[in-house]
């Protein structure tokens, strides 16, 4: 018979989460260091986000902090075990592969769509260039998921 667990008191909580987060935030392989910086920078360019879908803001903030449902992300988390594209097949399915190189959505993009490094796209301030990657982050994700 199953021994019943007593309730975790507030302090007891905390520590599990605190732990928890601290095994997680160390899987992403990024020091305070590194890592703040990407938050504040994302958060002080959060004005270019106003005024788009809030699920384009979503999907351009995850893309600057690089916390995004991609399989390159979730590998360096330790949540996937590959990183190739489930479209096309090849390299490793991160922004950059998304937004320029992924025959798959080659009919999505638009005609003369920069081939410029991704973080000029997500932090250029241009709202159009903004709204345009996440929409093609957006169709990429939702066929991935099919």
């Amino acid at each position: 018979m199953p021994q019943p667990q007593k309730p975790l008191t507030l302090s007891d909580a905390r520590s599990v989460l605190q732990r928890g987060t601290a095994k997680l935030w160390g899987a992403t392989q990024l020091s305070n260091d590194e890592r703040f910086p990407r938050f504040y920078e994302a958060y002080k360019a959060g004005d270019y986000l106003q005024g788009l879908p809030r699920s384009d803001a979503v999907q351009i903030f995850r893309a600057r902090v690089r916390h995004t449902l991609l399989l390159a992300d979730r590998a360096r988390h330790g949540w996937s075990a590959t990183t190739a594209c489930r479209l096309c097949g090849e390299r490793e399915k991160t922004i950059s592969h998304v937004l320029s190189e992924c025959r798959e959505v080659v009919g999505d993009r638009p005609r003369g769509w920069p081939a410029v490094p991704v973080n000029v796209i997500l932090w250029c301030g241009d709202r159009v260039a903004i709204s345009t990657a996440a929409k093609i982050m957006r169709i990429f994700l939702r066929r991935a998921m099919q």
